[in-house]
């Protein structure tokens, strides 16, 4: 049986709390480990291949940003192999000590691995 990909999109966001709060251990586990992966992080970075991307997942989780970010408008569309889900994450983080908005447009790409959805790509713009 395979993972319902709706669920799969939605639990990015729970692990992206995770990592909010210094944990990155079901970020990790959700991303594809395969060298096609790719990032575009909130950050202006573009990231391929796993080692950056996990780098750079650890490197968030270790600064311990707190707040929350959330799901809007989700749509996602789910093919044999591969699926996508778009929208919007928005919430507060903790920036040098201060509340700070999340207002962040947002892709996602997944490819069904072994049986589970697992991301290879995400792309972030911030809309602010």
């Amino acid at each position: 049986m395979t993972e319902s990909f709706a669920a799969t999109a939605a639990g990015f966001y729970t692990a992206l709390n995770q990592v909010l709060a210094g944990e990155v251990g079901p970020m990790l586990d959700l991303w594809s480990h395969e060298d096609d992966v790719s990032y575009m992080s909130p950050f202006g970075e573009l990231l391929r291949g796993w080692e950056p991307i996990q780098a750079s997942w650890v490197a968030q989780a270790d600064a311990r940003l707190g707040g929350e970010v959330h799901a809007e408008d989700l749509h996602v569309v789910e093919g044999d192999v591969l699926a996508f889900a778009v929208g919007f994450e928005r919430g507060e983080v903790q920036v040098d000590g201060r509340p700070t908005p999340v207002d962040i447009r947002a892709t996602s790409l997944y490819r069904r691995e072994a049986g589970r959805w697992l991301m290879v790509g995400h792309h972030t713009d911030p809309l602010g």
